[in-house]
């Protein structure tokens, strides 16, 4: 993305408009099924593989406490440039704009339970306001430690995924095994059970 601070990209969810810093924003993907994470908040819902690299999904929806949850065939995933590694899930992205600081109005409430420590600020585009979200700030305060237990947890979810495939390949093998000496011992009893030389 082009670094400028300056320009914006500009996303929907639930029909509302915010925008991120194009500096903040590493790559645009399609909107995939992440792999769950056991005991995490809601709103993070689970791990995607971009560019080889494990990413934390943050569901906006659930994030800005939205209710509707009808998903959108535009919806795409914003992985942001930063020491976090996340990626936020938005219902579309519609282009960008570029913003001068005396356009930028302090941050408003989005709604009464939405703490706005993530919101930088807000403008005006196409009529309608515009939330500037800061995306090292989107994961709650008390959900941080979550993050940082994610590649330890991580790593036992895959370990217990292991152990449960050789546990199935093993099942497989012996259940072949004990095919094949069924058939070989039905064999036996049936040339054994053969016309007798007189």
């Amino acid at each position: 993305m082009p670094d400028s601070d300056n320009k914006y990209l500009i996303f929907q969810v639930e029909g509302r408009t915010f925008c991120i810093c194009f500096s903040d924003v590493l790559l645009i993907v399609p909107a995939q099924e992440a792999k769950k994470i056991p005991d995490f908040p809601d709103y993070i819902t689970g791990t995607i593989v971009s560019e080889g690299k494990t990413v934390t999904v943050i569901d906006l929806r659930k994030r800005f406490m939205y209710k509707h949850e009808v998903k959108s065939e535009h919806e795409c995933i914003m992985i942001c440039d930063g020491a976090k590694s996340i990626g936020l899930l938005c219902d579309s992205i519609s282009g960008f704009v570029e913003v001068q600081p005396d356009e930028i109005q302090p941050p408003p409430d989005i709604n009464e339970q939405i703490n706005a420590r993530f919101i930088g600020g807000t403008f005006l585009y196409e009529g309608e306001p515009c939330y500037m979200i800061k995306p090292e700030l989107i994961v709650k305060p008390d959900d941080e430690g979550f993050l940082a237990r994610l590649p330890e947890l991580l790593k036992k979810q895959e370990e217990e995924e292991a152990a449960k495939e050789a546990a199935r390949k093993a099942a497989e093998e012996a259940e072949k095994k004990a095919a094949e000496e069924e058939k070989s011992a039905q064999q036996e009893s049936s040339d054994g059970a053969g016309p007798k030389d007189k």
